[in-house]
């Protein structure tokens, strides 16, 4: 694991987990960055706590780990310090439920992401919305495809063409 990989987080059994990878179109529910492998170190926006940092070896989830491609410019010093600088901000709930809504209305009719723009503030996050912002304060747009990314979802980042899967639970076997 190297920093700036970004862990994308999988469960199959949690109720909760399935509907959240099944309203983003993937097979992620969470999404977490890896600030420091030497320290053991990630950061993440969960719902109890906020954006907070986590031993990445303490983690009971399964994830899978992505990684930039090789042949994008960005500046991952100030990805981490973007992360590092938002540590105890709190979690956006209202942003994540109108996605999650904006999400499931998208499947059933059309389309309509930018409107869950008016619902974003500046200091609260969801994981996603952490992650896709702090590659955005280094430079990279890492999911190009996506308008409206600032609501970026999990499996919005998995198919980004900007990272790559480098290492996934089926290959620890």
């Amino acid at each position: 694991m190297k920093a700036g990989d970004i862990l994308l987080f999988k469960d199959e059994k949690n109720l909760i987990c399935r509907l959240i990878a099944w309203g983003t179109g993937s097979k992620y529910y969470h999404v977490a960055v890896c600030v420091s492998p030497e320290l053991d170190i990630a950061i993440e926006a969960m719902t109890r706590g906020g954006v907070r940092a986590r031993a990445i070896s303490e983690i009971p989830a399964v994830y899978d780990i992505y990684r930039v491609k090789d042949d994008n410019d960005y500046d991952l010093g100030k990805v981490i310090a973007y992360l590092v600088k938002q540590l105890n901000n709190g979690y956006d709930y209202k942003g994540v439920l109108f996605l999650a809504i904006l999400k499931l209305i998208a499947k059933i009719f059309r389309p309509i992401r930018d409107a869950a723009n008016k619902w974003q503030k500046d200091k609260d996050y969801f994981c996603s919305e952490l992650c896709y912002e702090a590659f955005f304060f280094g430079g990279l747009d890492i999911v190009p495809e996506v308008p409206g990314s600032g609501i970026t979802s999990p499996g919005d980042i998995a198919r980004s063409g900007v990272i790559g899967q480098v290492w996934g639970i089926e290959d620890s076997v």
